[in-house]
C-alpha cells in the first residue's frame, strides 16, 4: 500500500501498513478534543482537504513515520487501490 506525488524536484513516496477506510466521522466534539493537541488531525495529511462536519475520514499508519494519520475518502481510496 503506497501513496505517491510527485513534488517539482522529486517524487514523494510514503508505504502504509493498513487503512481503515471508513473509521470515524467529523464531528464538533472530535474537533474540539484534538484542537488542545500538537497535531488536530483536521484535514487530510496527503491532500490537506479541510474535513468538514459530517465527513467520514480514514485513518493509516504510515511505515516506519511514527502515528497513524487521517486522510480523506479519496486518498483512502487511492491508497486502497493501490496495493
Amino acid at each position: 500500500m503506497k501513496l505517491q506525488r510527485g513534488i517539482p524536484a522529486h517524487t514523494l513516496t510514503i508505504e502504509f501498513n493498513w487503512c481503515k477506510k471508513d473509521f470515524l466521522l467529523m464531528s464538533p466534539g472530535y474537533r474540539a478534543a484534538r484542537s488542545k493537541m500538537h497535531n488536530p488531525m483536521d484535514s487530510c495529511f496527503w491532500c490537506k482537504h479541510a474535513f468538514d462536519d459530517g465527513e467520514m475520514m480514514a485513518l493509516a499508519q504510515p511505515k516506519g513515520k511514527g502515528g497513524n494519520k487521517m486522510l480523506c475518502q479519496k486518498c483512502a481510496t487511492e491508497l486502497m487501490e493501490g496495493e
